[in-house]
């Protein structure tokens, strides 16, 4: 068998430097896309053979070769030697070792322009349907508090000054909305995503009868992506629509997390985090740190910080393929990792967090009602204006809470409580969101499964 080489070489040699400078971080981050190029290599033989440019022999060496090496990725066993650049090179160069010249035809009719699009796309698709899952375990765990402690009151603030009554129900039921909006978008990203680039070479389309729909339909694709520049300049414009939802329902735990710290601290003690879930001082006995709360800010703005990365390493770019867009890879594979462990931290967390009900009655002091107070003048006719100088008068010479002493009572009962009928919706939308999830990924699901069945029967998800 000949030495493997890079799949671009003539034989003219090129600088060790400028090799290692142009490969980069490449080895380590396409090992997240073994499975992928797996899978997409699975439909473009089969693709081939269609054409008739593969033998059927040919084709099922292909296969079975690729679901052994999809296997031993599984397994932990597959690497991507340095000298051969990325997973392409280095699937094409076992495929070869295994299967002989039919590993020298898997290359036909497509370049490693389409190929890591198709990679990097069904990897896109994979992560934004587990962000959805993310997303549905966080609104259920969000739900389940809201029902144990949603009425408990609490005060609520503008400007970090204390404002108007609410409860820990309408707080948490703030971040079930947002995250809602979260899933709503992983759908929709969902959709963008769903257009299969294979088949457009390098960008210029392919001079061969190759079934590009039948392609798609292999893959779990409803649709072919049209025009072959497009697939070339949706490349990073689609991995930062992916790394954008993540940042985004990370900004929603980050505001979580930053509402619970200043919440819990010993000048507020409205909440506490379980033991478990706090770190100590190497030097003060006492402390019981928010550590977690902390890094999850922290992971929230660097998720952000990718974003903006993306959006730079994509900008100014001519149409076409550019190596620029190598580096895309690095921030959009972290993003799909990191997101799915910051909401299951923000899970754990919203489950166990104790609530220190006696703080909490002790802060709604009697002020945070007189918005109510000038609300129920206005109800009973007077101008809202004069309602809310009245109010003000109270407050100012010490007498609202002699004034309104037996509305007090009523309104600490029920003022600033989630309404019922919102938190049903959030339930009926949770279900829907579900279905649909559910919906998607049978598809893409039924596709890989026969594609790769030997992977799929052994485990759940890919990597």
């Amino acid at each position: 068998m000949t030495t493997p080489h890079r799949l671009w070489e003539k034989g003219t040699p090129i600088d060790d430097r400028v090799h290692r400078f142009t490969v980069g971080d490449d080895p380590l981050w396409d090992r997240y896309l073994v499975h992928w190029d797996c899978l997409g290599s699975a439909a473009h033989a089969l693709t081939l053979a269609r054409a008739g440019l593969l033998t059927p022999d040919d084709r099922d060496r292909l296969l079975a070769g690729l679901a052994a090496i999809d296997a031993e990725d599984r397994a932990g066993r597959f690497t991507i030697p340095p000298e051969l650049e990325d997973v392409h090179t280095a699937l094409e160069a076992e495929l070869t070792r295994r299967c002989g010249d039919a590993g020298a035809r898997i290359h036909t009719g497509r370049s490693r322009n389409d190929q890591v699009a198709t990679a990097v796309r069904l990897f896109l698709r994979h992560h934004a349907l587990a962000v959805c899952d993310d997303l549905a375990t966080l609104i259920t765990a969000l739900l389940e508090r809201i029902d144990r402690d949603g009425h408990t009151p609490m005060p609520g603030y503008t400007h970090m000054q204390p404002a108007m009554p609410s409860s820990v129900g309408l707080w948490l039921h703030a971040v079930a909305e947002a995250a809602l909006e979260q899933w709503r978008a992983a759908l929709e990203l969902l959709h963008r995503l769903d257009a299969c680039p294979l088949g457009t070479g390098a960008g210029y389309g392919v001079p061969l009868p190759l079934d590009r729909a039948y392609t798609a339909a292999l893959l779990g694709f409803t649709r072919v992506q049209r025009n072959p520049i497009d697939v070339q300049n949706s490349r990073g414009r689609l991995e930062t629509g992916f790394v954008r939802v993540a940042a985004d329902t990370a900004g929603l735990l980050d505001r979580f997390a930053s509402d619970l710290l200043l919440f819990s601290t010993a000048e507020f003690g409205f909440f506490a985090l379980a033991p478990a879930h706090t770190t100590g001082s190497s030097i003060m006995p006492q402390k019981q740190n928010p550590d977690v709360l902390e890094l999850m800010r922290a992971w929230a703005a660097r998720l952000r910080s990718w974003v903006v990365e993306l959006e730079a390493l994509r900008a100014r770019l001519p149409s076409g393929y550019a190596r620029d867009l190598q580096l895309t890879k690095e921030p959009t594979i972290r993003a799909a990792l990191e997101i799915h462990e910051l909401a299951a931290v923000a899970a754990a967390i919203i489950r166990a967090f104790t609530i220190h009900r006696d703080r909490l009655a002790a802060a709604l002091r009697p002020e945070l009602y007189a918005t109510q107070a000038a609300l129920e003048l206005a109800q009973r006719g007077v101008p809202f204006r004069e309602a809310y100088r009245r109010i003000a008068a109270l407050l100012a010479g010490g007498q609202f809470e002699a004034e309104y002493e037996n509305a007090l009572a009523d309104w600490r009962a029920t003022a600033g409580r989630v309404p019922s009928a919102d938190v049903l919706a959030v339930r009926d939308e949770l279900r829907d969101l579900a279905a649909r999830t559910a919906h998607e990924r049978s598809r893409v699901t039924a596709a890989e499964t026969t594609l790769l069945p030997a992977r799929n029967a052994a485990a759940s998800g890919a990597p």
